[in-house]
């Protein structure tokens, strides 16, 4: 028999925390779909460096989906996955869909700065550092990705009058 030293406590991880992570569980989940989408689409327009990097993207994400589930089961928390319907998108042409990946970037860019915000006010040092450790390095990529597509972006609109 155990000692009371060894005494196991079951954490119960805080309604709101639980949500939040959910939330952003859910987010890169769709944005992994979204990512899909485009990096078929380009793999199809013979554009294998976009395509490439975006399998990239999606290899991280999966990691990230992976690592928030732990948190919330090793936290005895609910995983909470929502239906998602992921579609094929049917782009006119390279130029709208890097037009629409550049959407995509800056609007989850912005989940994830409210993600990290949020985490840094919240007074959970565990879910702080796993947010670290997702993003450390994203945020600084992330912007450098988003720069990249409006300069690619701005060049095809100048080589191409009829957009």
């Amino acid at each position: 028999m155990l000692s009371g030293r060894f005494e196991i406590k079951k954490k119960i991880m805080d309604k709101i925390i639980e949500e939040v992570v959910n939330e952003q569980l859910h987010a890169e989940i769709w944005s992994s779909n979204l990512c899909l989408v485009f990096q078929l689409y380009f793999f199809e327009q013979k554009l294998p460096m976009l395509s490439s990097w975006l399998d990239v993207q999606i290899q991280k994400k999966s990691l990230r989906i992976r690592k928030l589930a732990e948190f919330l089961i090793l936290g005895k928390a609910n995983v909470v996955i929502r239906e998602q319907v992921c579609r094929a998108e049917e782009w006119q042409s390279p130029m709208m869909a890097l037009n629409a990946l550049l959407a995509h970037e800056q609007y989850f860019h912005q989940q994830v700065v409210d993600f990290l915000n949020w985490v840094h006010h919240a007074n959970n040092p565990s879910l702080q550092e796993l947010a670290s450790d997702l993003y450390a390095d994203e945020m600084h990529l992330g912007d450098f990705i988003l720069e990249l597509l409006r300069i690619l972006t701005k060049e095809w609109r100048r080589r191409l009058p009829f957009e």
